[in-house]
């Protein structure tokens, strides 16, 4: 309902822009009509090009091989228009109708992008981002050696980025506004669990150890710092949080005995090797602001 809506809206809009030189009506076949509004599409008329192929949709029956086109070339009209939502759902209509066409993969595309078009900043509504991830990772699943998987990937990488950036805004909103501490810890914990290679990461571990060493968490600071250690090494910003990584202890026993044995004092404190990134917990109970 909401597709068809917007369409016949949209048509209104193109037919009240249209000039009378161009009549969907006066084309003797289907051929023709495709011909025609393909050079209107190359020529930019916008308007003309989306009644001549919302006209074609209309009109062609569900296996001729001009549909797929049609519907791809009016989802770049719509595009063009920057009528993204329509451009998305007639995308859509060449993956779900059409999974074999050569033109899927960028329909694909091309429906994840507008998707992502439609969310331009972190601090809006989050559905259109994810129905873009959502598109996006499904094209790389089904479509895997297609040209289209690279843009694919970086569009996925530069969504996640905002997806991070708006847990740890709002991480940093129930610090500042709400002067909540286990909200926040909530959310920079997802940041640096669901998105670790984003830039929020970094921040979001930062701001842990903050409101650990604040509420006198030691050992899940000291995991935040072991975390950060490793990720960032030799971070200005680490280092005054945590200060020098711990020398490995094994080279230091070495150093200090002559030999490659480590002292039962020195294996005591060791933490193990394996551990790549540790997850702080948030223990139940609020916690103010201090």
């Amino acid at each position: 309902m909401e597709f068809r809506l917007l369409m016949l809206l949209s048509m209104a809009a193109a037919l009240a822009a249209c000039s009378r030189g161009f009549r969907p009506a006066d084309f003797a076949n289907p051929e023709a009509l495709f011909q025609a509004t393909l050079v209107e599409f190359q020529k930019k008329k916008w308007d003309n090009a989306q009644l001549g192929f919302e006209r074609l949709t209309v009109d062609l029956s569900s296996r001729d091989p001009l549909l797929a086109p049609a519907y791809f070339y009016l989802a770049l009209t719509h595009e063009r228009k920057k009528e993204f939502l329509l451009a998305a759902q007639a995308y859509e209509r060449v993956t779900d109708g059409f999974p074999d066409d050569t033109l899927a993969p960028m329909a694909m595309l091309g429906t994840g992008a507008s998707y992502q078009s439609l969310w331009r900043r972190p601090n809006l509504d989050p559905e259109y981002g994810q129905k873009a991830v959502s598109i996006l990772r499904a094209l790389l699943s089904s479509y895997p050696e297609a040209k289209e998987t690279e843009d694919a990937k970086r569009r996925i990488t530069q969504l996640e980025e905002w997806f991070a950036q708006k847990d740890y805004d709002t991480g940093v909103h129930y610090i500042k506004v709400r002067r909540a501490i286990d909200p926040a810890i909530i959310y920079f914990k997802d940041v640096v669990t669901t998105y670790p290679a984003t830039r929020a990461a970094r921040l979001s571990w930062l701001r842990l150890h903050e409101l650990y060493t604040r509420i006198r968490w030691k050992e899940d600071a000291a995991e935040t710092c072991t975390a950060m250690w490793k990720a960032y090494p030799g971070d200005a910003e680490v280092l005054a949080a945590c200060g020098a990584a711990p020398a490995d202890s094994a080279r230091v026993a070495k150093d200090s005995t002559g030999s490659g044995a480590v002292s039962a004092d020195t294996a005591s404190h060791e933490r193990p090797a394996s551990v790549s990134s540790p997850v702080a917990f948030a223990r139940p109970g609020p916690h103010p602001v201090l």
